[in-house]
């Protein structure tokens, strides 16, 4: 029997590869592993939605100019503006990391997890990601708190979403997903599931991932009336947040 066939020993590898400490050549046949077997895949992305949130603890710290710079150099090799930028003027991939803790961040950097959606959407052209292609979003409650993890294969036809933090849903309500296009327009995606703190939950989609999310920037969740289906969001988001491409993505001239 092939080990990523024996659950036991691919939880303990995909824990490995996660926290960083499986090298060289039996990392690069695990990454191997990935692209071949989906649930080689899916067993990284648990990993990482367990450690990712343990930066959250960690406390929130204001992010210097060295550590941008460093995020830059990695990112595109060039080093980073003297000039002093505001949230609305900064880099997109500044904003990208802004809502994040600065602690957690270097956290993640650490272990190589912290945010590994993020690294992947940085990629340039000529570079192997390690997960398969997916969209990921990473979206912040009302208060700016990490507050849900959304991901789907780009292929697929089910979402998963974990709960960093609930919301309260008030009786005979349920939570529903949109997708935000780069002009703001809310298009439904579909209801979810009870949603508890630290919880993981899959949503079936009626269309490929491609076509729900290939225009989406952002993704955000309301409250809705449970078994309604609104055109449009008839309360206000409880999450919103950005929308990634886990591949290589040109971006627009």
């Amino acid at each position: 029997m092939n080990w990523h066939q024996s659950p036991e020993l691919l939880d303990r590898l995909a824990a490995e590869y996660a926290l960083g400490t499986l090298a060289g050549g039996a990392r690069r046949r695990f990454e191997t592993m990935m692209q071949m077997h989906p649930q080689v895949a899916r067993a990284v992305a648990q990993w990482d939605t367990r450690l990712v949130p343990l930066g959250a603890q960690l406390p929130v710290m204001a992010a210097g100019d060295a550590l941008w710079s460093r995020i830059e150099q990695r990112a595109f090799g060039g080093a980073r503006s003297s000039v002093k930028t505001s949230p609305k003027t900064m880099p997109w991939w500044q904003r990208l990391f802004a809502p994040v803790p600065a602690g957690a961040l270097a956290f993640g950097l650490m272990l190589g997890i912290g945010a590994p959606t993020v690294w992947q959407v940085l990629q340039a052209d000529g570079f192997e990601t390690q997960l398969p292609q997916s969209y990921v979003g990473v979206l912040s409650t009302a208060d700016g708190k990490q507050g849900l993890i959304v991901s789907s294969l780009r292929r697929g036809k089910t979402v998963d979403l974990k709960a960093v933090q609930a919301v309260p849903v008030p009786e005979g309500s349920s939570l529903f997903l949109w997708t935000l296009d780069a002009q703001g327009l809310a298009q439904p995606v579909g209801a979810l599931p009870v949603l508890a703190g630290g919880s993981m939950v899959s949503l079936r989609l009626e269309r490929s991932a491609e076509e729900v999310f290939s225009r989406a920037v952002e993704l955000a969740v309301s409250v809705e009336i449970s078994g309604a289906r609104p055109a449009q969001p008839t309360f206000p988001y409880v999450y919103r947040g950005q929308c990634g491409k886990l591949w290589p993505v040109k971006p627009p001239r």
